[in-house]
């Protein structure tokens, strides 16, 4: 094999290319040639310099996807918290109740004092009730001085009771009269409170 044609194929002897019987040609024209062996050499090096380079760059190029996919995934977590968030405050938290979408009528059944609540402005109504608590007593207790009830509104769902619009809350005549209890109504634009002074009191 000539030198010119041995130069010609040595790129591709390199990457392994050649046909068996060339490749062995070609390494038969290497241990004979000096001038062709040399280049082989610096070939080959030049060849070994650049795979590392490459190799980083792939690696800085999966590194960077990599960045990309994960501040990609961040946001669309914090775009469904966020919608998850809001409609779980739309539908099954709500918002407190202004007084104008409310209509409500106190009334004594037997020895009950029932308040009857109705939303009128289309929305569902959920109603919160939890205890009220007065100051510590020796003992260290907090007594219980009346109810604070909590009318809220809820978007309408085809899971949650959608179409409950009202609500009645009861208590016995003598929490008034007897523990001087308090039943306190709290909406958006302010508390109405009930007690043994006014609890038999025409409401609207």
């Amino acid at each position: 094999m000539k030198c010119h044609i041995a130069q010609d194929l040595m790129p591709s002897y390199l990457d392994g290319l050649l046909s068996q019987e060339t490749e062995q040609d070609m390494r038969q024209h290497l241990e004979e040639c000096e001038a062709c062996r040399s280049l082989h050499a610096k070939l080959s090096a030049s060849i070994d310099t650049a795979k590392p380079h490459e190799a980083k760059k792939e690696i800085d190029f999966l590194k960077k996807v990599r960045r990309t996919m994960t501040k990609k995934a961040v946001a669309v977590f914090a775009v469904l918290l966020v919608v998850v968030a809001l409609l779980t405050y739309l539908y099954a938290i709500g918002s407190t109740v202004n007084k104008q979408d409310l209509v409500y009528t106190t009334s004594i059944v037997g020895d009950t004092w029932e308040m009857n609540m109705e939303l009128n402005n289309g929305k569902a109504l959920l109603v919160h009730t939890e205890p009220i608590y007065g100051d510590e007593d020796d003992k260290g207790i907090k007594p219980i001085v009346g109810v604070l009830v909590t009318p809220r509104e809820l978007l309408p769902s085809p899971i949650l009771e959608s179409g409950n619009t009202s609500f009645m809350y009861g208590t016995t005549i003598d929490s008034f009269t007897k523990y001087n209890h308090k039943v306190v109504l709290r909406l958006a634009d302010g508390d109405i409170v009930f007690t043994s002074s006014n609890y038999d009191a025409q409401q609207r």
